[in-house]
């Protein structure tokens, strides 16, 4: 007879807060090929008044070296349209279904699943829209130093019983909107293990914040401003990047990840959709 503590409890969580929808944001995307897990992310964008076009985004190195991708979605009750937690639909698609980015350098890629969602009724996500990344300086502020949340599924862990991922947080190591190197990147402080690949990395404060130089603000503000890529290893006199490996070994002496920033991930999205012959419209308010 198991103890109590060996029990597992099914969980009963109503998704009514924006904290909780960024639960089901994320999607587990394993690499056949190459053995590898990584983290994609849901994301829609309008093609017209009332048309979306919904997407996964996430790293190139995730999708590349096999001819065969898995998407690990979590089950959906048709009675309740709520999750079932512990249920993962698994779907099979090519490994050249994506496109990516068209600066090589920029590791991004992106998912169109209209078909899957058409044809497969019961899986459960949330998808993030673009106007989460389309903010001007001016409506936004960002500080140089900000707290930074990101979610996806570290070395391929996962709550193991319902299947949901690992959310973490860490701080801006270099400033967010200021191209590091005269790239489409900037560094965060904090944990970045292989299979983070492809976790959305977002600003999520709920309660104050501050909105300007010398303001602060009562309310939430949850914004997208990134897609973690690879972490970083001191191992000579500088620092050595740990690119397009899935699973790097976290530097301890730096814990340094590279992000790409909104941009990137909106300029990879409209290149996805001018090849599906669409364009993206902006719906901010």
């Amino acid at each position: 007879m198991a103890r109590i503590s060996e029990i597992p409890i099914q969980a009963t969580m109503k998704i009514n807060t924006s904290s909780k929808e960024l639960l089901f944001s994320t999607i587990r995307i394993s690499n056949k090929g190459l053995g590898t897990v990584g983290t994609g992310f849901f994301a829609h964008a309008f093609v017209g008044d009332e048309l979306v076009v919904p997407l996964i985004v996430t790293n190139k190195h995730v999708l590349e070296g096999t001819d065969q991708i898995i998407l690990g979605f979590l089950a959906k009750s048709p009675e309740t349209g709520e999750p079932r937690y512990g249920e993962r639909r698994d779907i099979a698609i090519s490994g050249d279904a994506w496109i990516g980015h068209p600066d090589p350098q920029v590791d991004i890629a992106v998912i169109p699943i209209s078909k899957i969602i058409n044809t497969i009724s019961d899986l459960f996500y949330k998808t993030i829209p673009t106007a989460l990344m389309e903010f001007t300086e001016e409506e936004i502020f960002i500080d140089a130093v900000e707290e930074i949340t990101f979610i996806g599924y570290p070395s391929g862990h996962q709550d193991p019983f319902h299947l949901t991922p690992i959310t973490r947080r860490g701080i801006s190591a270099t400033p967010i909107e200021m191209p590091f190197g005269g790239k489409k990147i900037f560094l965060v402080d904090g944990s970045i293990f292989g299979g983070s690949s492809g976790s959305p990395v977002f600003l999520l404060n709920e309660g104050t914040y501050r909105s300007g130089p010398t303001n602060v603000t009562t309310g939430n503000r949850m914004v997208l401003v990134g897609i973690i890529a690879a972490s970083i290893q001191q191992v000579t006199d500088e620092p050595v990047v740990a690119n397009h490996v899935p699973h790097v070994a976290l530097a301890r002496e730096l814990d340094l990840g590279i992000v790409f920033n909104r941009h990137a991930i909106l300029e990879t999205i409209d290149t996805c959709l001018a090849k599906m012959g669409q364009r993206r419209v902006s719906k901010v308010n």
